[in-house]
């Protein structure tokens, strides 16, 4: 069987896609010995019926581009024509949409040699993809397998009291938003503070930028949301409702996005099945800051008009099931038309599919689809598309994929505990955690909060817990950093890029360390740890990160920070001048003690949550510096950002 679910459970708790995908051999090449029967990857379980995915080689690809006849079982290779007359094909067409402006790049990652074979319902689909798999210029006969799409339950948010004295916007919802901004009162008894993306304090460095693109391949995206709106992508090349494709992409009257699962491509949310997850996930990448109205989005901008854009590259649309077909094209869409990000809060159902080759190999166009979206360059800062996936919520000590594979991120997720949510997966193919929610541990605030359609809630706003809200916190922390760059004029290969986004966490081991019974579950298996926001920033910036605990003496070992060995270096130990904070900082961090160094150590005591900067200064070839009569080694100074967190362990450095 192949098919997607959600991601997630019955009653109050609400989910995230995720499919069920079982590919068994002998499922695949029943009676079947010759070297045809290898060209079949998938199952045909839970399959499209009437439909085959067929990769050509090049030589069948230009004998089918180049058919003038519109009998399509007129090419040249006759045993080709034998095989489509068999099986009563009744069209063959090209899977993926000419877009003249890319055609070049699409042909030379080999996407145009995918076509879709169509023919009778009725036709047995094993026997139809062995009659291709036996013709010479087949090199891959996929079964289109169906993705269900499970209705996911809401709880529709209350209206909002009068906001908190201390919020950084004027978004009424704020205060509800503990995976933003944890004080650590006002959700759950268990809730703990700084159980966050550490938002908050990343916004006083950068809130978005409109040339970052998010694609959410999800449900659609509302549109015409009040708290997403102003940041919906929005086609310049093309003219709204005017039936003509204006600006030749293959796609006509693709304003926002396009449905990949409907002829006329509009985007859609109030379909009978239709369950708002689409653009729950979408508010919390870029819902608008600071307009007044309902939550806040990670990197949506500060009220000015500089959130990131979220394009509707939609996969799934009322009770309409995906395929696999439809995946695929969801993602080349996204590349060709801009997009730097593709948000995914769905996948597999964890210990389907067990390696990394398993997952290239059978599941052919997906992998192919998301290998061209992260090829494709559509932003200077950096060097390709960025693909996040949910990491499942079937509880299991496995990732599911595709998120699990090796190029791309998985994300697990916690509660506003900080914990591992009950419903996680987690180890192996699990790259790093974020804010999911936990509704079972702590209550209906527990979950995370966001947009949603007014047909789903009446409010707008809800509740909803899953891998798939962990996802698209993780997604908005790389828009964020993204658009820090681009402030900067900073620029990255994707590679580097994704290794700073994993970087940037707190510490999640650490925190469990005083519950034996999860931590000798989770311990080393939620990714790198918990993602913040700042640490990201700093990190786009390359400037490293100490925690400090609020309200203890901290003492951190600087080396790792000014390097050692063939340079030599050594802090100034014991000098005044050797560390600079300025008194603004300090009295922003509540600075009781310190900040100075002895002994190689920051020694400070911060009685206020925030962050700041000291300048370290070291001598590299020496133990002095250089002087008129006689050698030392050179001065040099070292920025580093004192983040002070509640319920944070001090790790001194980079987590």
């Amino acid at each position: 069987m192949f098919s997607i679910k959600n991601f997630g459970f019955t009653a109050l708790l609400a989910t995230m896609l995720v499919g069920c995908v079982a590919f068994d051999d002998k499922d695949i090449l029943v009676g079947e010995s010759d070297a045809s029967a290898t060209k079949i990857i998938n199952s045909s379980r839970s399959a499209e019926a009437g439909k085959l995915l067929i990769k050509f080689n090049e030589k069948a690809t230009l004998a089918l581009e180049s058919a003038k006849s519109n009998d399509i079982t007129r090419s040249n290779i006759e045993p080709l024509n034998m095989a489509l007359t068999n099986i009563g094909a009744t069209s063959v067409e090209r899977l993926f949409t000419v877009d003249p402006r890319h055609e070049e790049r699409t042909r030379q990652m080999g996407l145009h040699r995918w076509y879709v074979v169509c023919f009778d319902s009725e036709e047995q689909l094993e026997k139809a993809g062995k009659a291709l798999a036996e013709v010479a210029e087949v090199d891959i006969v996929q079964y289109n397998t169906t993705l269900s799409y499970q209705p996911s339950a809401v709880i529709e948010a209350e209206m909002p009291t009068t906001r908190l004295a201390v919020d950084a916007v004027n978004d009424p919802y704020f205060k509800d938003q503990w995976h933003y901004y944890n004080t650590g009162s006002g959700i759950h008894e268990k809730q703990v503070a700084g159980m966050d993306v550490n938002v908050k304090e990343a916004w006083l460095h950068c809130t978005g930028d409109p040339s970052i693109i998010v694609a959410v391949i999800d449900g659609g995206v509302d549109y015409t949301h009040e708290d997403l709106a102003a940041n919906m992508w929005v086609n310049s090349g093309e003219i709204a409702n005017n039936g003509i494709d204006d600006d030749h992409n293959g796609y006509t009257d693709d304003i926002h996005g396009w449905n990949h699962q409907t002829t006329d491509g509009q985007i859609s949310w109030d379909k009978p099945g239709d369950d708002g997850h689409g653009t729950h996930v979408a508010g919390t990448v870029a819902a608008v800051n600071n307009n007044g109205k309902g939550v806040c989005g990670v990197a949506g901008g500060d009220g000015s008009g500089n959130g990131v854009k979220i394009m509707s590259s939609q996969l799934f649309s009322g009770k309409a099931k995906g395929t696999a077909e439809v995946s695929a094209k969801a993602f080349k869409y996204a590349a060709d038309n801009g997009a730097v990000i593709a948000q995914c809060s769905w996948g597999y159902d964890s210990g389907t599919m067990t390696s990394d080759k398993d997952f290239r190999l059978r599941a052919g166009v997906e992998y192919d689809g998301i290998l061209y979206f992260q090829k494709v360059k559509n932003s200077e800062v950096i060097g390709g598309g960025l693909v996040l996936f949910a990491a499942g919520n079937d509880g299991k000590n496995i990732a599911g994929y595709p998120g699990a594979y090796r190029d791309f991120i998985s994300v697990t997720a916690t509660g506003c505990d900080g914990m591992p949510a009950y419903y996680t997966n987690y180890g192996p193919g699990a790259n790093i955690a974020a804010p999911g929610g936990d509704q079972k541990n702590h209550g209906n605030k527990g979950g995370v909060l966001s947009t949603l359609p007014k047909n789903i809630a009446r409010s707008g706003y809800g509740y909803m817990q899953g891998t798939s809200m962990a996802c698209p916190h993780a997604s908005g922390v790389a828009a964020l950093g993204l658009s820090h760059a681009k402030k900067l004029g900073k620029k990255f290969s994707l590679e580097e890029f994704t290794s700073m986004l994993l970087l940037s966490t707190d510490n999640i081991d650490a925190r469990m360390a005083n519950y034996p019974e999860i931590s000798s579950l989770y311990t080393g298996k939620m990714g790198t740890g918990s993602i913040n926001a700042l640490r990201m920033l700093m990190n786009v910036e390359g400037t490293p990160c100490v925690e400090v605990p609020k309200g203890a003496l901290a003492m951190i070992d600087l080396r790792p920070y000014l390097g050692d060995g063939t340079l030599d270096i050594v802090v100034r130990d014991n000098l005044d001048s050797a560390t600079i904070m300025s008194e603004a900082d300090k009295a922003k961090l509540g600075v009781t003690n310190g900040p100075r160094i002895s002994n190689s150590k920051l020694i400070i005591t911060c009685e206020k949550t925030g962050h700041g900067y000291i300048d370290v200064s070291y001598i590299a070839g020496g133990k002095e510096a250089g002087y008129d009569d006689g050698m030392g080694g050179r001065v040099s100074t070292k920025r580093l950002a004192v983040i002070v967190r509640d319920g944070h362990s001090t790790n001194g450095g980079w987590m």
